[in-house]
């Protein structure tokens, strides 16, 4: 979804493309109207996919985010979200671990929990402290399948650790699931190029619309947790 947002090429070309097949027709209100909305929506790609568009666009998803303020927690949640940032992601839940925020780390994600906790291991955190959930390949999955996990150990406060586009939609995920979440963001690396932050961003854009309009923000209910875990529902 939105690779083709990452390619200028398939993004301007077809607008100039566009453009000049307009600028040669007879003159007219109409053509006046789309040459100017071709201009506009070239300028305002050009502008998105800045440094400053992709700093813009990222801010947005983290001011309704409220701030760590230190306070302890049941359990650490790191989701998985592939190979970015996974790294700054383990070393986040080492950090918080390590300052005794919570007793137990859950690494969730297909794939990035099988890596994760050997770095985990690597960082200094034994295994018996660890929660791993393997399957889960959104966020919505990530919630559900470590929901029993962290209902057995009691855990009703977590610290989130994930990017910072992709934190507001895992925290009001996971708070629909009755848990207090604590967003603990990490930071995108500085070498990601800035249109792919602002794509990253607009996903999550389209994330956290799409989930509204589901009612995955809402409030769940134990009996509908456990009808989505069965074999078959995800």
């Amino acid at each position: 979804m939105l690779d083709w947002f990452t390619d200028p090429k398939q993004v301007l070309l077809p607008l100039l493309i566009i453009g000049l097949i307009v600028f040669f027709l007879k003159a007219s209100p109409p053509k006046r109207l789309i040459l100017r909305t071709v201009c506009t929506l070239g300028a305002t790609y050009l502008a998105l996919t800045s440094p400053l568009g992709a700093t813009i666009a990222t801010r947005g998803l983290t001011l309704l985010l409220s701030p760590d303020t230190g306070q302890a927690a049941d359990a650490i949640v790191v989701l998985g979200r592939g190979p970015l940032a996974e790294h700054e992601r383990v070393q986040a839940a080492t950090k918080l671990w390590k300052a005794e925020r919570a007793p137990t780390i859950l690494t969730t994600g297909r794939g990035e929990a099988l890596r994760m906790p050997t770095q985990l291991i690597q960082l200094g955190v034994p295994l018996d402290v660890q929660l791993i959930e393997p399957k889960a390949r959104t966020t919505e999955e990530n919630a559900v399948r470590s929901f029993e996990l962290l209902r057995d150990i009691g855990a009703r406060r977590i610290i989130l650790v994930t990017d910072q586009p992709h934190m507001l939609r895992s925290v009001w995920t996971f708070r629909s699931f009755g848990f207090k979440a604590v967003p603990y963001p990490v930071e995108i690396p500085t070498t990601l190029p800035a249109i792919e932050k602002t794509a990253l961003a607009l996903r999550e854009y389209v994330g956290l619309f799409s989930y509204a309009l589901v009612g995955r923000f809402q409030p769940r209910k134990t009996s509908f947790i456990r009808l989505i875990k069965s074999p078959g529902k995800l």
